[in-house]
């Protein structure tokens, strides 16, 4: 039997050593103030260990101001009460949920995460 490389997947399971970026979800809330006006405020769910790797990345220009925008795949171990309304915030920076895929086999979900290219 051959030996595993770093990051490998196994019978459909994301082999351990590879989860090593801690990231937490947060989902929103919104405090009324009673005058029919609002503030979000994003509430803390969980924090667990995922693989955090950039898909894709643009620069979009707008009003001579430029803002990197990196989608990010990050694969965790299997939550069955994950949002698409809810956020990551990895390395202190916050990234919109674009999509949550789950693995057939409920060993792992990948999620596709939206966010600044500044990692």
């Amino acid at each position: 039997m051959g030996t595993l490389s770093r990051g490998a997947i196994v019978s459909g399971r994301v082999a351990i050593g590879r989860l090593r970026e801690r990231i937490a979800f947060e989902r929103p809330e919104i405090d009324t103030d009673g005058a029919g006006g609002g503030t979000l405020a994003w509430i803390p769910v969980a924090d667990v260990f995922a693989a955090v790797e950039a898909e894709t990345g643009h620069e979009p220009v707008e009003a001579d101001a430029r803002e990197a925008q990196v989608t990010w795949r990050i694969t965790i171990r299997a939550r069955s009460d994950l949002s698409a309304d809810w956020r990551v915030v990895w390395r202190g920076q916050p990234l919109d949920i674009l999509a949550i895929l789950p693995d057939p086999r409920r060993a792992h979900v990948t999620i596709l995460a939206r966010g600044g290219g500044g990692q």
